[in-house]
């Protein structure tokens, strides 16, 4: 998907993503593809900022089973009166094999004999009453 965003122009788009009402939805727009390397879109509904959202591109001239590419929403504009919103996205991209090669963020051998402490995390177990 990268390759196909070389100019700066309008692309045709399916953009899919969770809402702020956490439903799904999937809204065909246009995907304004800025010189700079930014873009933006127009969708009729407001996302959070840092939401995540796939982008899979329309068109004639692309195959029909185009693979959706993740990208991050962020500058989310306020709604304007023609019920449209505007907002910026930033590509996400995928961890490549050298970063899964690095250290681990937790060692299996180390958690499975950690024992768990509550107050660790701050909580504690409150008796509940039962009425017969």
């Amino acid at each position: 998907m990268g390759n196909s965003f070389n100019s700066p122009r309008d692309y045709r788009i399916e953009l899919s993503g969770w809402g702020l009402d956490n439903s799904f939805f999937a809204e065909r727009t246009n995907l304004l593809w800025a010189a700079n390397g930014e873009n933006q879109v127009q969708l009729h509904r407001t996302l959070p900022e840092g939401a995540i959202v796939f982008i899979r591109l329309l068109g004639s001239d692309l195959s029909s089973g185009s693979v959706p590419a993740a990208y991050l929403v962020r500058d989310v504009e306020p709604m304007d009166r023609c019920g449209r919103c505007q907002m910026s996205l930033a590509k996400l991209h995928s961890r490549s094999k050298e970063s899964l090669t690095g250290k681990l963020a937790s060692n299996d051998l180390e958690d499975s004999q950690r024992v768990c402490n509550m107050q660790e995390f701050g909580l504690e177990l409150q008796h509940e009453e039962i009425l017969l």
